[in-house]
């Protein structure tokens, strides 16, 4: 079976990185597996396996005004369209908002079944007016919408549960890897506590920041290490030095194999507004760490078994983020506790689990496409 998976790109992400793992459990399936990328590879931060064929379009760009952006969406479609229809696939998966409705768009007077992965809450999440209205017009000719949480789904009650489907994201293989570098002032004889993700404002770093800075005159001997890039690293810098938090917060950037760091830290904090899944999570957990989140509206509910596995907090509230930070800091039995049932938790999104899921829906239309 031939399948095509669609992504923007393949820089650092959650979407990002579910795609490359799906490929690569597909791949071991023995299906026929292309990747197309709206973008080009300059940025790529994942590798796809060498059986997989790669074709990255570079037909994204700037639209200088609301015309410019309708003529390049408009050769954006006949380009993707010719390039998938070259591929015949059996079946064609779009990931993310903008690109499903693109390929809903390009493919709209095929035959080929398009799956959608929805990674993200369109209600917290949104891209604007014109493409929120987009998704209500694309959606229903969707083959299926896969949200990957239940609190995702919730948005979508408007398309018939026909239509729908929760598949989370899979849990990527814990490797071990070369030590990190510790040149990056991280002091080795600290205990870490550690979050990751673009640094935006969807993640939440400055709740991150001033929750810490609450509490940090109590643990001198602990460092808060935030990895990733994006485009509030200014303005996060400019808040750490504010409170006073040079020595003890440390922005490394983006990190290939985090799972070497995660292994030697001693807690993780998701701190987002929201998330759709938050695939950090499992991979801490995966790593045996206690982990906080905030209760944000999809995706860390559905992941931590609140006192059990980790400790959900009100979203947004510092104070309560702080409060939870202290009491992990200050119990190293309760860390260890909850740090013993973090691996079993996460079990149930290990890669074939995953790839099991999807085959059921493969089956599904595969069978429709047979009568």
């Amino acid at each position: 079976m031939r399948l095509t998976l669609i992504i923007s790109s393949l820089t650092s992400g959650g979407a990002e990185r579910a795609v490359v793992l799906l490929a690569e459990g597909f791949l071991k399936k023995g299906y026929q597996v292309t990747v197309l990328t709206l973008e080009n590879q300059q940025h790529d931060f994942y590798q796809l396996p060498n059986e997989v064929k790669r074709l990255a379009l570079g037909i994204t760009g700037y639209s200088p005004t609301f015309f410019h952006a309708i003529i390049n969406n408009i050769n954006r479609i006949r380009i993707l369209k010719k390039v998938i229809l070259k591929q015949n696939p059996d079946l064609v998966i779009s990931f993310l908002d903008t690109t499903n409705i693109v390929t809903l768009l390009a493919l709209t007077s095929t035959n080929y079944p398009v799956l959608l992965s929805e990674q993200n809450n369109p209600r917290t999440n949104s891209k604007g007016k014109m493409w929120d209205y987009l998704r209500f017009l694309t959606y229903p000719i969707a083959a299926k919408v896969i949200s990957t949480s239940q609190g995702v789904d919730s948005y979508f009650d408007w398309l018939p549960k026909s239509k729908r489907a929760v598949i989370y994201n899979p849990l990527a293989t814990v490797e071990d890897g070369k030590t990190f570098d510790f040149t990056q002032g991280v002091d080795a004889d600290k205990k870490w506590i550690i979050a990751m993700g673009r640094l935006t404002y969807q993640k939440g770093f400055d709740i991150l920041l001033q929750a810490f800075h609450q509490i940090v005159n109590k643990y001198p001997n602990w460092q808060l290490i935030i990895l990733g890039e994006g485009q509030l690293r200014s303005e996060l810098e400019n808040l750490r030095d504010d409170l006073g938090l040079n020595h003890q917060v440390i922005l490394p950037g983006v990190i290939k194999n985090p799972f070497p760091l995660l292994k030697k830290s001693h807690i993780f904090v998701l701190s987002s507004r929201f998330e759709g899944f938050g695939n950090v999570l499992i991979e801490a957990m995966a790593c045996g760490l206690p982990v906080i989140s905030t209760d944000c509206p999809s995706g860390p509910r559905e992941i931590i078994r609140d006192g059990i596995d980790g400790i959900l907090v009100p979203n947004e509230d510092i104070s309560a983020l702080a409060s939870a930070m202290d009491r992990l800091m200050s119990d190293e039995q309760e860390r260890q506790c909850l740090a013993s049932h973090a691996p079993e938790g996460v079990t149930r999104f290990n890669l074939e689990k995953i790839v099991e899921m999807w085959e059921v829906l493969f089956s599904e239309f595969l069978h429709k496409k047979v009568k």
